[in-house]
C-alpha cells in the first residue's frame, strides 16, 4: 500500500542530481569574437606589384584568442589577379600545459601578408576574397575554432 503513495517522490528523486545543470545555462558563443582590421599599401598597386596587407584582431570583452592553433589567412588563387598565398602567427605546436594562459595572447600581433599582383590583371577595384582561422576562448568555459570570410579591398592601377 505504500508503494503508490511513493510513486510520486521518484521523479523528483531522480531530478535532484540534474537541477544545477539544468539551472546553469551554458556559454553562447559569441557571433564575432573579434573586431577584424584589415589595411592595404599601398593604396593602388600596378600589375606585377606588390600590395602588403595587415589583419589585426581585436577580441571583444571576455574573449581570449589562442596562440596556438596559429591564426591563418588564406586567399585562394584568383585567376588574372593574385596568387594563393598564406600567412600564419602564432606557435606551430602546442604551447607547455604547466604555464595557465600562455596559450593565449595578451595583444594579438599583425598578421602580415604580401599580395602579388598579376602582370595581366585589369586596373579597377577588386575585392580579394580571403579566409581567417583562428581560435579563441570565453572565459574558459568555452572554446572554438572560427572561421571568417575576409574581402580585401585591392585598387589595382
Amino acid at each position: 500500500m505504500n508503494e503508490p503513495r511513493l510513486a510520486w517522490l521518484m521523479p523528483i528523486v531522480l531530478l535532484v542530481p540534474l537541477g544545477p545543470l539544468a539551472i546553469a545555462a551554458p556559454v553562447k558563443p559569441p557571433a564575432n569574437p573579434a573586431k577584424i582590421t584589415i589595411s592595404v599599401a599601398p593604396e593602388s598597386v600596378a600589375p606585377g606589384g606588390r600590395a602588403e596587407i595587415t589583419l589585426t584582431l581585436d577580441p571583444i570583452s571576455g574573449v581570449k584568442i589562442n596562440r596556438y592553433p596559429q591564426i591563418k589567412l588564406k586567399v585562394p588563387n584568383q585567376e588574372g589577379l593574385v596568387s594563393e598565398v598564406e600567412s600564419a602567427i602564432g606557435s606551430k605546436s602546442p604551447l607547455p600545459l604547466d604555464e595557465p594562459g600562455s596559450n593565449f595572447w595578451t595583444k594579438v600581433d599583425p598578421l602580415n601578408l604580401t599580395l602579388t599582383v598579376d602582370a595581366a590583371a585589369k586596373s579597377g577595384e577588386h575585392e580579394i576574397e580571403a579566409k581567417l582561422i583562428y581560435y579563441y576562448c570565453v572565459s574558459g568555459e568555452f572554446c572554438a575554432p572560427k572561421r571568417v570570410p575576409i574581402t580585401i579591398p585591392l585598387d589595382v592601377e
